[in-house]
């Protein structure tokens, strides 16, 4: 065949197929000035066949390289299915994520973790006030000896120190809040 012939037999221009000769597709007969080029089919198809094999697997093996190098940087395990996707497939998911979070708060089945805190930290505030000031409440209205104030005031204080052991066994001090100090943000 000639170079015409074996480009439309393999759906390309001659200029394509030119640049493959260089290539160093096979060549039954090389051709040059004034000389045909003479080629054969089965020889030329097999190359293309295996060219186009390796193109592909260099193509896949940098698209694996690039999701593993993503998934490092967003710190997604390989085998997380968020790790094989792109970046246009993790940023609609994780629009579909904020609008599914915005619609559980407006329907009230979601609440923000500031909101709670705050809650926390008044009732535990009003609890730890309420427990400190017992003895003295209950030793004026009830007229309790210095004895008995005594054993309110340490019920109240392992009732506090058991809160806060609690707190603790749960981790919620090293839950990271602004502008509150690690050691007082649960302290009771």
């Amino acid at each position: 065949m000639n170079q015409e012939e074996m480009a439309a037999a393999l759906n390309t221009t001659v200029n394509t197929l030119g640049k493959w000769i260089k290539d160093d597709m096979p060549v039954a007969q090389a051709g040059g000035l004034g000389k045909a080029y003479i080629l054969r089919l089965s020889h030329c198809w097999a190359w293309k066949q295996a060219r186009d094999v390796g193109e592909r697997q260099r193509r896949d093996h940098n698209a694996n390289q690039i999701s593993m190098l993503q998934a490092q940087f967003l710190g997604l395990d390989r085998e997380n299915p968020l790790a094989a996707l792109s970046a246009k497939e993790r940023a609609a998911l994780a629009a579909a994520d904020i609008q599914h979070s915005r619609a559980m708060q407006l329907r009230r089945q979601l609440v923000q973790l500031d909101d709670v805190v705050d809650l926390m930290e008044s009732v535990f505030a009003i609890v730890r006030d309420k427990i400190e000031a017992m003895p003295d409440v209950l030793e004026r209205e009830l007229s309790l000896k210095p004895e008995a104030v005594g054993q309110v005031q340490r019920i109240g204080s392992d009732l506090l120190s058991a809160l806060v052991e609690r707190i603790e066994e749960a981790e919620l001090r090293e839950r990271n809040v602004p502008d509150v100090e690690v050691q007082k943000q649960w302290l009771i």
